[in-house]
């Protein structure tokens, strides 16, 4: 009887047992794998749960262009130089809805400068450029044109113009060709007209945003009356351009040019010329430049040298 009660109560406590244990910790019908019970909520006791507020991203601001300067990102446009250099590149400024030229359009520039002066001496000095540059990235048409007029105690002392044209073609990133036609006349030097025609290849060392170096190699003509006699002859042509920007504000270039007669080399011209602009507005610059033109075999009694240095305001339009 003690027996039978005995296994009774160890059966019931065994299944209390399981049935519990199944409660906390249900078993698969497999018996292997096993299952966390879920955990009942809090109703009145948890704290609800807080969603974080997304802040607003504020974006800097972004600098503007500007309306002055120069643009570095992309200054020099186009084949070859730049705005003063003997090819007469264009340079590239910020654009707004007032100046901005649509890429093939012309771009223009007058430069004036006068100086005058009164008391020991009386001197009056005016010059007047015009330039007009056509630039379609691989074709350039550049027309020139610049007259100086100078006096001093009454006394003529500077007359002299020049009219140009010149046109480009940019044949590879760094090769182009090009050809030239100018004219010239200076009444002190007693030359009534010198033109001068030039073909020649051309190849650009440095192409960067802030500075260009091109070199030219090539020949032409030149056809002048000087001192009442006229001579025409063959010449060689070798040339190098180079500008650099120096900041937003400043430009600087220099260039030159050696033209030999092909016949007789101790016959020769030079003409070089350095410059900086500094520009006021993005449309308006004070131009700086030095020039010198040599010419080995001038008219009995003229110097072989003329000097030029001025100042000028340049308008862009």
């Amino acid at each position: 009887m003690k027996t039978t009660l005995s296994h009774l109560l160890l059966l019931i406590f065994l299944s209390a047992t399981s049935a519990l244990a199944q409660e906390i910790i249900p078993i698969s019908g497999t018996g292997t794998n096993m299952q966390t019970a879920p955990v009942q909520e809090v109703g009145t006791n948890s704290i609800p749960a807080v969603t974080p507020q997304l802040q607003p991203v504020i974006k800097p601001k972004a600098p503007s262009a500007g309306t002055s300067g120069i643009a570095l990102l992309g200054s020099f446009n186009g084949a070859s130089g730049g705005k003063y250099s003997v090819s007469g590149r264009t340079l590239r400024l910020p654009t707004t809805a007032v100046t901005a030229h649509p890429a093939d359009d012309w771009r223009r520039n007058l430069d004036f400068g006068m100086s005058q002066t009164r008391g020991n001496s009386e001197t009056l000095r005016y010059s007047l450029g015009l330039d007009a540059v056509k630039d379609r990235e691989i074709d350039l048409f550049r027309f020139r044109g610049k007259g100086s007029y100078g006096e001093s105690d009454g006394v003529k002392d500077t007359e002299n113009a020049l009219a140009g044209f010149r046109y480009e073609r940019l044949l590879t990133q760094k090769l182009y060709a090009l050809g030239n036609i100018e004219w010239m006349s200076d009444t002190i030097a007693d030359l009534n007209y010198r033109i001068t025609g030039i073909l020649s290849p051309g190849v650009r060392l440095i192409h960067s945003k802030t500075m260009i170096l091109n070199m030219e190699l090539g020949a032409g003509y030149i056809n002048e009356n000087k001192g009442g006699n006229q001579n025409g002859y063959t010449v060689g042509r070798a040339a190098a351009t180079v500008e650099r920007i120096i900041n937003e504000h400043v430009l600087v270039w220099c260039t030159g040019e050696y033209l030999p007669k092909i016949a007789d080399p101790d016959i020769f011209f030079v003409n070089a010329e350095a410059g900086l602009a500094s520009f006021i507005t993005r449309d308006l610059s004070l131009n700086i430049c030095y020039q010198e033109r040599y010419d080995s075999a001038p008219v009995e009694g003229i110097k072989n040298s003329d000097t030029i240095f001025s100042t000028a305001l340049s308008l862009s339009f």
